[in-house]
């Protein structure tokens, strides 16, 4: 173990070095990573986003067959500001018994020891009853644009994975659920003017302040209406503005402004039907009033990303694997999102199960403790003996 440790340490260096913030370019890490698997005479598959910069990596290790497990993983980290960090937050350190740098945590912990793993997974190949494979992604933290595009990928080449184990930090406990996440953005067009005068203008913020006051409306609608089954807390779908724009100065009329919102709904609530009574109240109501000022004036709002949720099946492989190979502790839910709602939806059975801690996501001086690394590579060694053996 101490030397499949000192691996997976060698590889968090090499993936931490690496600052693949959501919405860069990925190039380089999937470069790096593909060679890794090449390496071992493993067959690489790459899917690009549309833009041809960013890229989804996908692997597999045993036999052709529908079946098996599905390591997901995510490729891109959030941004590290250098002066809230105490050390660059792009070269690993350690002090200890931890890993600083950013990523470590979120994900690229569980990235090192699923790849530390592929030599073993490689070596027993013949061995193996169903497949092991990987699905590293890009642009989960913006949206999971990369998950999004994962299942065609899959369907094109014929793949039909049973399981997928999404390795976020949830302390090596299983959770099997969250809600989803709809990132729009509105958009209002007016007209410009002296403040002095504001005859024959329309002032976009204004019109802003009515529609986040009915976006506020709505969301005390849906908090007064709680699910009593959910086991999600809030146990209701949440609206929530969390930044506007607009204006040049007091004493200009605000011709434009932009403001981002999201919808985090109950895995079986539709938030496009929210989304759809939103736009009726904006085209019957203030569209309308806006032309009558100004022909040219409006309100878009735009669907920015979609990550479904997962609906919770406590009972399901994916749960019932977890507790075969490591524990018995009941499974919770999340309250953030992850890349999981869309192996779902694909008809996966999937849950949410790595090492480190949720605490220590997205801050300075993010860290990863060597023995979470330790209880990873400790989890894939049970699940190498049991893929070679399902019915022991």
């Amino acid at each position: 173990m101490r030397a499949l440790l000192d691996t997976a340490e060698t590889l968090l260096a090499d993936l931490v070095g690496f600052a693949s913030i959501s919405c860069l370019p990925n190039d380089d890490i999937v470069t790096y990573i593909k060679s890794y698997f090449e390496s071992y005479g493993i067959e690489v598959h790459l899917d690009a986003h549309k833009d041809g910069e960013r890229f989804n990596l996908f692997a597999s290790i045993g036999p052709v067959t529908d079946g098996g497990i599905l390591l997901s993983g995510h490729l891109d980290v959030v941004p590290a500001n250098p002066a809230s960090w105490s050390r660059d937050p792009f070269v690993l350190h350690k002090e200890n018994g931890r890993l600083y740098g950013r990523g470590t945590v979120d994900m690229k912990g569980f990235l090192a020891i699923a790849l530390a793993m592929v030599p073993a997974f490689q070596d027993a190949a013949s061995d193996l009853v169903v497949p092991i494979h990987f699905a590293f992604t890009f642009d989960e933290e913006v949206g999971s644009f990369g998950a999004a595009q994962m299942p065609a990928m899959l369907e094109k080449m014929g793949v039909r994975p049973a399981i997928a184990l999404i390795g976020e930090p949830t302390g090596m406990k299983p959770f099997i659920g969250h809600k989803g996440g709809l990132e729009l953005i509105a958009e209002l067009r007016g007209t410009a003017g002296h403040a002095s005068d504001p005859r024959g203008k329309v002032n976009t913020l204004y019109y802003a302040a009515r529609l986040i006051s009915h976006l506020e409306e709505k969301a005390k609608i849906l908090a007064a209406n709680p699910s009593e089954k959910t086991p999600f807390d809030p146990p209701y779908t949440t609206i929530s503005v969390g930044h506007i724009e607009g204006g040049e100065a007091r004493n200009i009329i605000a011709d434009k402004c932009r403001f981002l919102w999201e919808i985090r709904p109950l895995p079986e609530d539709n938030p496009h039907l929210i989304v759809s009574e939103i736009r009726t109240f904006v085209n019957q109501k203030l569209i309308p009033e806006m032309r009558e000022i100004c022909p040219s004036a409006g309100i878009d709002l735009i669907i920015d990303a979609w990550a479904p949720g997962m609906q919770a099946r406590p009972n399901s492989p994916a749960a019932n694997l977890v507790a075969r190979l490591w524990t018995n502790d009941k499974p919770g839910v999340l309250s953030f999102g992850t890349d999981g709602g869309h192996f779902q939806n694909a008809g996966l059975e999937t849950i949410i199960f790595g090492p480190g801690e949720i605490a220590q996501m997205h801050q300075p001086d993010e860290f990863i403790e060597i023995s979470a690394l330790a209880d990873g590579l400790t989890f894939f060694d049970r699940l190498l003996t049991y893929m070679k053996n399902p019915l022991m």
